[in-house]
Parts: C-alpha cells; sequence; structure tokens
C-alpha cells in the first residue's frame, strides 16, 4: 500500500497524467492505473527509473512514506503545458517509413533491371547478370527494411504508450500530404501500365522488348510513395499505435498464438525461398509457365501475415483486456 500511496502523492504533486509517466517510464498508461490501484508491482527496472525520477531512494519509494514530502516548484508542471515528444516517436516513425518505402522500391526496381536485361538480349551476359541485378537489389531492398523492422520492434516494446502530442493542424496538414502521395503514386503505376502497353504495339524490337522495365520503374516510384505516405499518415495516429501495443502485448502473453504465427512465417519463407530459387531453375530450363508462377514468391510473406492475423483474432481470448 505504501508505493501505491507514494506513487499516487508524487505524481499528482508534480501535476503529471499517467500517460506523461507512462511516457517517460516506457510502459503503457493501463500499468501506470494498476500500479497506483495496486493491482499490480512494476519491476526493479521500473522501480529504479521512477526513483530517480521522484528524487527519492528505492527503499523511499517502495516502503517508506513520501506522502507528506513537498514537491519542488520547479518539478511541477505547469497547466495546459502542449505535450511534447519526450520518447522521439515522429523521428523513429519518420525514419522507418524511408527505410521500409525505400527497401520495397529498391526490389521492384530489381525486377525491372533484370527485364531490362533480358530485353537487352546480350547473350550470356544477360542470362548471368538479370538473376544477378535482381538478387542484389533483393539484398539491398532487404538491408533496409531487415534493420527498420527490427529498430521498430525495439522501440514499441520501449515504449508501449505514446501521448499524442500532434495537434490538429499538423494532422490535418499530413491528410493533405498523404492525400497527394497516394494520388501521383497511382497516377505513376497508371502512367507505367500505359506506358508498357504502347510499347508492347511498337514496331520497334528494344522499345517493345523493355516497355515491362519501363512499367516496374515507373511502379517503383509509384509505390514508394504510396508506402511512405501511408505510414506517416499512419503515425499521426497515436491511439491506433497503443491499440496495436495492447494488442500485441495481449498476443505475445499467449504462447498458441506466438507459436502458431511462428509457424505460419517459417513455412512461408521455406515456399518463399523454394519459389525464388525454382524460378531461376526454370528459367534455365526454359519453362516460361513455371517460371512466370514462381517469379510471385514475395507473394507468400503478405500471405503469411493475413493468416497470422486470423489466427490471432481466432485463439484470442474474448476476456483478455
Amino acid at each position: 500500500m505504501k508505493f501505491r500511496d507514494n506513487l499516487l502523492h508524487l505524481r499528482q504533486q508534480r501535476n503529471m497524467t499517467q500517460e506523461q509517466l507512462a511516457m517517460l517510464l516506457g510502459v503503457s498508461r493501463q500499468s501506470v492505473a494498476k500500479w497506483e490501484s495496486g493491482q499490480s508491482t512494476p519491476d526493479v527496472d521500473k522501480l529504479m527509473r521512477m526513483a530517480d525520477l521522484f528524487d527519492c531512494t528505492l527503499d523511499e519509494l517502495v516502503s517508506g512514506d513520501l506522502t507528506q514530502r513537498e514537491v519542488d516548484a520547479r518539478e511541477v508542471i505547469p497547466e495546459g503545458t502542449p505535450v511534447d515528444d519526450v520518447c522521439g516517436y515522429d523521428v523513429h516513425m519518420r525514419s522507418f517509413a524511408l527505410k521500409v518505402a525505400t527497401g520495397v522500391a529498391i526490389i521492384i526496381v530489381g525486377f525491372a533491371l533484370a527485364a531490362l536485361f533480358d530485353a537487352l538480349a546480350l547473350g550470356s551476359v544477360s542470362e548471368a547478370a538479370s538473376p544477378a541485378a535482381f538478387l542484389l537489389c533483393v539484398a539491398l531492398g532487404l538491408a533496409f527494411i531487415l534493420p527498420a523492422g527490427m529498430a521498430h520492434s525495439s522501440f514499441a516494446k520501449s515504449h508501449p504508450f505514446v501521448e499524442d502530442f500532434y495537434t490538429e493542424k499538423q494532422k490535418a496538414a499530413e491528410q493533405r500530404s498523404f492525400a497527394r502521395s497516394i494520388t501521383i503514386g497511382i497516377v505513376l503505376i497508371v502512367l507505367g501500365v500505359a506506358t508498357a502497353a504502347v510499347a508492347d504495339v511498337s514496331s520497334n524490337d528494344l522499345l517493345r522488348e523493355s516497355g515491362g522495365a519501363v512499367m516496374l520503374a515507373f511502379i517503383a516510384v509509384g509505390v514508394w510513395l504510396i508506402v511512405h505516405g501511408g505510414i506517416i499518415h499512419g503515425l499521426m495516429d497515436v491511439e491506433n499505435y497503443n491499440r496495436e501495443r495492447e494488442d500485441e502485448k495481449n498476443e505475445y502473453n499467449d504462447p498458441r498464438i506466438s507459436r502458431a504465427c511462428g509457424i505460419i512465417m517459417l513455412v512461408a519463407t521455406a515456399l518463399g525461398l523454394l519459389m525464388l530459387f525454382g524460378s531461376m531453375a526454370a528459367s534455365d530450363m526454359g519453362n516460361a509457365t513455371l517460371t512466370t508462377v514462381c517469379s510471385y514468391f514475395w507473394v507468400v510473406w503478405p500471405i503469411g501475415g493475413i493468416l497470422c492475423a486470423i489466427v490471432s483474432v481466432a485463439m484470442r481470448n474474448p476476456e483478455a483486456k
């Protein structure tokens, strides 16, 4: 009871909300509420951080009586103080958006380069350059995407709750920027398809054969704009970020969901790699149909993600909060 009373007193005396304390400690607002109601107790790491934050010892915080301690006026948060981005959420999310969008675009450029080398018909050079360019772009794209994903996962674990600090003006400006990104991205993709259609009926052999590469180049730029704009637009919805972190916490606490999703994604990865190398083997054998089918190897990962979402919904405990 002493810890609960101490925490409640120290927070309220500083005019600090549960949301603000949660952000400083890297926990959810629900965790702070449970500590103050006596439903749970924080781990030692969080207790030590609170002791530093409130300028007291660990023993005083846990078993002492701090309810009579006066708080320095300089530590009190003034009424009406704008919420600040104390955890670097905006910088992190913008970096995440840039890296993911760039990685996806580079992989699509790999398809474009492979198609271009095939169109140039350089004989043995084309046969070696086409898969080499594609695999190089895939590796480069993954070098952007995978570290960004791991950094985002680490950030989400360290900051499961973020108080919404964006103003309505900022959200309105981002909404307009998102609309522009989506519009320009779709226009570029349509232009790419139109360019390929025009090239397909051209009498120039080189132009006709390279139409697919040009289309993919347009698509790469369009997809970059859409992916980047979509992630930036999503970062403004801080409440959704908090809900996702809470849902992830509930899923991590259910080992059945973790096991099922792990199996699904391992199977998807095995199938994707099999199709990737199968595509190259089929190309060497001259099997155009099999090559085309296997070229869509990347589809297995989005399908795996969708299946994981279905499993999570189906297996989630309806009483989980």
